[in-house]
């Protein structure tokens, strides 16, 4: 009888070792998993860049220049207005990228508002 006991040992322990075998690779999916929704996190607390167009309609091109008073508070407002944080920097964009027209105003936001 312990031969006919033989072939079962046999396919229980190579079903012992698929077994084992799924479980680390189900841990390494698992791990990739992770790392990337932490990756995805740490990206959106980065900031975001909104180009404003010189003819908006709106009218603050003048604002948005460097050094002037109200440039801050409409580039603050203008960021909490798409759902950022506040600003972190604005100033004239570089009308070398396509699309972009010539005297737009680039402004730098903060993180997304949770």
């Amino acid at each position: 009888m312990a031969s006919a006991d033989l072939p079962a040992a046999r396919l229980a322990l190579a079903a012992d070792g698929q077994r084992r075998l799924f479980r680390i690779v189900l841990f390494c999916i698992g791990a990739m998993a992770a790392l990337l929704a932490f990756k995805s996190k740490a990206g959106a607390a980065e900031g975001h860049t909104l180009i404003i167009p010189p003819n908006d309609g709106y009218g603050f091109e003048e604002c948005l220049t460097p050094g002037s008073q109200c440039g801050l508070v409409v580039a603050d407002a203008w960021c909490k207005a798409h759902g950022f944080a506040g600003s972190q920097g604005f100033g004239p964009e570089a009308s070398d990228m396509a699309g972009v027209p010539s005297g737009s105003i680039r402004v730098i936001c903060a993180g997304a508002i949770d």
